[in-house]
């Protein structure tokens, strides 16, 4: 009993401090579930690299995180700040084992639990896109990063294949759902914007 109510303790600590770093809007804390995990969602005027190192940092001081893993991803649902209307809302939260990636339209909502690699999510958020709009799925095949700057996905629809480039510089979430959403055909490839399908 003592121990369920120190780890309460721990967990109610945790929250706040995440809830006291700028630019965090809101948290969601949950470690005892199967797909546990802290989602964290930002302000609209957050820096997101600056967040997710001050988040990242704090989890390794609470000893939920180690130095070696793999970094945190935060979900960033609002890019219409960034100028750009996707015709969606994406977010990528960790989960233990994995990641897990939801993509909300104005009536339908699909998330996919994958692993937790670049692959992995793309190809989970192309799922969950293709689903809320009603589109056949595409295969990704690749990930990478191109420079500093930008992040290129490649889809296949088993004749065809198609890549999208993303911007970095508001973040990896903004950056993976601009690439897979032009590469699975969704998004414009000089604009960004949702195309009409």
């Amino acid at each position: 009993m003592a121990a369920t109510n120190a780890g309460s303790v721990v967990r109610a600590k945790l929250r706040e401090r995440l809830e006291d770093i700028p630019g965090v809007a809101s948290v969601a804390l949950d470690l005892d579930d199967v797909e546990s995990g802290i989602k964290v969602k930002l302000d609209d005027d957050a820096n997101e690299a600056e967040v997710l190192e001050r988040v990242r940092e704090l989890l390794i001081a609470y000893g939920v995180r180690s130095h070696d893993h793999p970094m945190l991803q935060i979900g960033q649902s609002r890019f219409g700040r960034m100028g750009v209307d996707i015709g969606v809302a994406v977010e990528v939260s960790p989960v233990k084992g994995g990641a897990r990636v939801e993509v909300i339209g104005q009536s339908v909502r699909s998330v996919r639990v994958v692993p937790s690699t670049p692959t992995a999510i793309a190809q989970g958020m192309s799922d969950a896109w293709c689903q809320v709009v009603g589109k056949i799925p595409v295969e990704i095949t690749k990930v990478a990063r191109t420079g500093d700057e930008s992040l290129r996905v490649v889809a296949t629809d088993g004749n065809n294949e198609r890549d999208g480039i993303g911007d970095l510089t508001y973040g990896w979430i903004y950056a993976l759902a601009q690439a897979v959403g032009k590469a699975i055909g969704l998004l414009d490839a000089e604009t960004g914007a949702k195309m009409r399908i």
